[in-house]
């Protein structure tokens, strides 16, 4: 695949990842996607969906990567950013490899408790949320600065406060809290980041690399 069709990956990933919990949230029985994550897909006998879903936009993200340290070559983020977009995508699939425990979704036939898979999941899962944050700032330096930094911020404070409105869901403090809600916007505005500088990528001339140093909103 050539460098500049490969950069498509960086729109095909997040929009992938986004349809398909957009809907299985929408229609999964028994299911809040306003108080579960979006991980909890997984479960239950339709969970194969999600965790197909983990496996192709996580692979898509990863070659994503791959693009963007072809397209961006020298320069401002050059290194460190196509390493956390790769980063990020792997984690992606590793978060659908080990499945995560029920939490407030526990579908018939899936026991609670903890399992070996469901610690292994909660350590992957922030590390796609840190490194698509960091990434976002990363890549500031390159693009609309401004842009970058409110990226960052919004990934983080979302999903900082998502995994405390989750506990205290869990002990009883404010049940349903509005955790997946607050989950799903982390995800929409880091991955609408990295879609969005793939686009930019796309757009320069004849899939030419994007100059060093940053760009203008305007370029």
């Amino acid at each position: 695949m050539a460098p500049r069709a490969l950069l498509w990956t960086g729109i095909a990933g997040p929009a992938l990842f986004t349809l398909v919990w957009l809907v299985e949230g929408a229609i999964r029985p028994g299911y809040d996607p306003m108080r579960s994550w979006i991980s909890e897909l997984a479960l239950s006998d339709r969970g194969w969906i999600q965790i197909a879903n983990f496996l192709v936009s996580g692979l898509l993200l990863a070659l994503y990567g791959l693009a963007l340290r072809r397209a961006l070559r020298d320069g401002p983020g050059a290194v460190w950013g196509p390493r956390l977009v790769t980063a990020a995508g792997t984690a992606l699939v590793l978060a659908g490899v080990f499945v995560i425990d029920p939490g407030t979704y526990v579908p018939a036939g899936v026991p609670a408790g903890t399992t070996w898979h469901g610690i292994l999941h909660d350590v992957f899962g922030p590390i796609v949320f840190g490194c698509v944050a960091i990434a976002a700032v990363v890549l500031s330096r390159r693009f609309t600065p401004w842009i970058g930094w409110t990226v960052a911020t919004a990934v983080i404070t979302l999903w900082t406060t998502a995994g405390v409105l989750n506990g205290m869901d869990h002990a009883g403090v404010w049940s349903p809290a509005p955790a997946g809600l607050l989950q799903r916007l982390s995800v929409l505005v880091g991955f609408a980041y990295l879609a969005w500088v793939a686009r930019r990528l796309l757009s320069t001339a004849a899939g030419r690399p994007a100059r060093a140093g940053r760009e203008s909103a305007a370029s």
